[in-house]
């Protein structure tokens, strides 16, 4: 009855036979919360079919979305026009069936998208807020009871609204917005993943990705998480096991990328190694974590555990930039944690930021001898993305306050390879030569 669609996401750049990205885990979650309320629902990732043609992936989004009456669509900013397209193919379609969209790009801009949806196409029936693992699941059973479909959902305007965090369109043409949710969604109550919910043919994901945390107490200008999700929360050590459990039980994964900034609890993280130093789950992984908290008994606590690969944000050697930017990290204790990581030859994965407020030629020189003085060899990788104002961060929110001036409205260049804006130190002509030479910077580690 229900069917989860997550657009296809990988860049040309990405694309590679002998590694497949991860899955969508918001898809993931929302399945798994759905089917254990039994609730029919499948996932159309199309991920799974990056290699097909533009029609035959409309040929397999039409044969779907046959049999369901909701669909429900996620995006990021760089896929929402992706997202769009599929919504018009089924709507044109089958003009009765239920959309709903969702994810971090449409959480940020619900009015402005409906509006203009409406005015439009008008293809979006309802869009779902932020964390939608609550508010999905009373939407679908609520429209599945009452056998709604989009001519005649606004029947029950009352019990719809009484629905937290949900935007639509009402029969007059009036935006509706429910308010905000109040309910913090406890990750240790959310059932395990559906990964079993992917589908087994084409293209099959061999790399697992979990989610320890949700949110995130820094407040990096380039960054909506902390306004997507409300409050910092982290997975319970059991939790975590659980999934691992789960994810081995599968035998169809090679490799598990946990995220996001593990070790922003010490203790949790500590405890967590010293678990996958049991090798009861014996998969290799990586993870993204504050390397400028790595001291040297971190780094041999991680080799032993069995981590292959750390990734971490270091954006810039320049403190003024990242005080600017409310990153808060001295790249000198960076340097001390890489330097600890490279004792136990543990990979690296480095990710730089060009472009942001504050920057100039001169910081950006500075980061790029900076980058020369690190202890990195060729396995390790430098990664150097164009700095992106995403719907939700502070510098899409206060883009007067950083002065910066966004001259890119299409979304599908949002994607940290574009360039987006300028600053008031940096013009386009000088940030596209920088650009090129980070790119030397980035292609020497490749």
């Amino acid at each position: 009855m229900v069917l989860l669609i997550n657009p296809k996401t990988s860049k040309p750049t990405e694309i590679n036979s002998d590694f497949f990205r991860e899955p969508n885990m918001g898809l993931l979650y929302l399945a798994a919360v759905l089917d254990s309320n039994n609730i029919d629902v499948e996932i159309l990732d199309l991920e799974q079919f990056m290699k097909l043609g533009k029609n035959q992936r409309k040929d397999i989004i039409i044969e779907s979305a046959t049999s369901h009456q909701i669909i429900g669509i996620t995006s990021l900013t760089n896929t929402f026009n992706n997202a769009l397209q599929i919504a018009s193919i089924i709507k044109n379609q089958f003009p009765e069936k239920f959309i709903i969209m969702g994810g971090a790009h449409v959480s940020f801009l619900y009015e402005k998208i409906l509006k203009m949806d409406f005015q439009n196409e008008n293809i979006i029936d309802i869009i779902c807020i932020g964390e939608a693992e609550d508010n999905f699941l009373k939407l679908v059973k609520l429209l599945l009871t009452h056998n709604l479909n989009s001519s005649n959902f606004g029947g029950l305007k009352q019990k719809i609204n009484n629905i937290k965090d949900i935007a639509y369109i009402n029969s007059k043409g009036k935006y509706i917005y429910t308010g905000i949710q109040p309910k913090i969604i406890n990750l240790d109550n959310l059932p395990l993943p559906a990964r079993y919910k992917l589908s087994p043919v084409n293209y099959a994901y061999t790399v697992a990705n979990v989610i320890v945390n949700r949110g995130c107490p820094n407040e990096c200008s380039f960054c909506s998480r902390q306004r997507l999700f409300k409050t910092t929360r982290i997975k319970s050590i059991n939790s975590l096991i659980a999934e691992l459990r789960d994810i081995k039980s599968s035998f169809t994964y090679k490799f598990i990328n946990f995220y996001d900034n593990i070790n922003l609890n010490n203790q949790i993280f500590q405890e967590f190694c010293n678990i996958l130093k049991r090798k009861e789950f014996n998969l290799p992984w990586g993870c993204e974590l504050r390397i400028d908290k790595i001291s040297y008994d971190d780094a041999r606590l991680l080799k032993e555990a069995g981590c292959m690969v750390i990734a971490t944000g270091i954006e810039s050697a320049s403190e003024k930039v990242l005080k600017q930017n409310f990153k808060y990290q001295n790249p000198e204790r960076i340097k001390k944690g890489i330097e600890n990581l490279k004792k136990f030859n543990i990979p690296i994965q480095a990710y730089f930021i060009l472009g942001l407020p504050g920057e100039t030629q001169k910081t950006f020189q500075k980061t790029i001898d900076y980058i020369k003085n690190l202890p990195l060899i060729k396995e390790d990788i430098i990664n150097y993305f164009m700095a992106t104002p995403y719907p939700g961060s502070k510098l899409w929110e206060d883009s007067s306050a950083f002065q910066i001036k966004i001259f890119e409205s299409d979304f599908s260049k949002y994607d940290c390879n574009h360039l987006i804006f300028e600053t008031k130190d940096l013009k386009r002509v000088q940030l596209e030569k920088m650009r090129k030479e980070a790119k030397e910077i980035e292609n020497h580690y490749q």
